[in-house]
């Protein structure tokens, strides 16, 4: 009964040494938010970073969990901060092939989206401020060129982000992001 279960485990361990995906990826990078807000608010864009760890379980298909922060400080010209922090997770099919360099992959990511905003009203000079939280999807892709064994260069990330914010209408955004991913574990 051991023998199985040691047979299991060794047969596991060498098809993970196998794969040509890294176990893990730490990914680091610019992002900019285009929002389209669903209300009277003006489209605006907000600048930021994205963090993200990738588990590949195999060579194809991965988890990712991806944290984000974009800026904002002037909506329709008024002096406005707007903040947005998504914190989504899910899916990750990249297209690897062995030997090649560039990697592209497909992702559906879900989870949450908080934005802060804060400024001061012209003409009572009262600050106010408030932040609300609703649901996000993200649906995309990357591209990864391989720098090293252990490096990526990510030109792009594109997403389509679908928020729902204060359980109000759909608001239909779009990511863009780049940057570096590091690669640890047996490739």
């Amino acid at each position: 009964m051991k023998s199985r279960y040691l047979s299991f485990v060794l047969l596991t361990c060498a098809g993970a040494a196998a794969q040509d995906a890294p176990i893990f990826e730490l990914g680091g990078q610019y992002q900019m938010l285009r929002v389209n807000s669903s209300s009277s608010i003006p489209a605006f864009t907000a600048n930021g970073g994205t963090g993200s760890l990738q588990v590949n379980f195999f060579d194809q298909v991965a988890g990712v969990l991806e944290v984000g922060v974009q800026h904002n400080g002037s909506i329709g010209g008024l002096q406005l901060n707007n903040d947005w922090l998504t914190y989504l997770v899910g899916p990750r099919i990249s297209l690897r092939n062995r030997g090649k360099k560039v990697i592209p992959a497909l992702e559906v990511l879900l989870g949450g989206a908080t934005v802060f905003g804060s400024g001061t009203d012209r003409i009572t000079s009262n600050h106010f401020s408030s932040n609300t939280t609703g649901f996000a999807l993200a649906t995309g892709g990357t591209l990864d060129i391989r720098l090293t064994r252990m490096i990526a260069f990510r030109p792009i990330q594109l997403d389509w982000l679908l928020t729902r914010i204060n359980n109000s209408t759909n608001q239909h955004n779009l990511r863009y992001g780049a940057g570096l991913v590091f690669m640890f574990g047996a490739q």
